[in-house]
């Protein structure tokens, strides 16, 4: 699950209720897909991190990812220091990372444990994203 571990500003990001699939979970990464939320794939740009379960107009409530918000999470595998400042990919759940490269989520500290250990960082921002 992703969670708000720190910001850099001061700001909040306030919650916004959008339209999804079923079945987003609590703390997982979602994108605009067709005008809905939709769970992120491994290498996709978080757009938005599930803050509730889905209401009865069919809404989500959602924070928007700003790259100025750090989240915490786990790693399905063990991300080690040298790892620290890489893009590292989501897991199949888009609730947390893995270790392989490429992805959108850069790691800003890491436990270094084994499977299931503490990771830190923030989203990039997506190509021509505002913010």
């Amino acid at each position: 699950m992703f969670s708000v571990y720190k910001r850099a500003i001061g700001d909040v990001e306030p919650f916004e209720f959008l339209p999804g699939a079923e079945g987003l979970a609590l703390g997982s990464a979602a994108k605009l897909a067709s005008g809905q939320l939709a769970k992120c794939e491994a290498a996709d740009t978080a757009e938005y991190i599930v803050q509730g379960p889905k209401r009865e107009d069919g809404c989500y409530p959602v924070i928007r990812v700003l790259p100025a918000t750090i989240f915490e999470t786990r790693a399905e595998a063990q991300i080690d220091a040298t790892k620290v400042g890489t893009d590292v990919q989501l897991n199949t759940t888009a609730d947390g990372v893995t270790a392989t490269g490429g992805g959108s989520f850069v790691v800003t500290e890491t436990d270094e444990a084994a499977s299931g250990g503490i990771v830190r960082g923030y989203f990039r921002a997506a190509a021509g994203a505002g913010g």
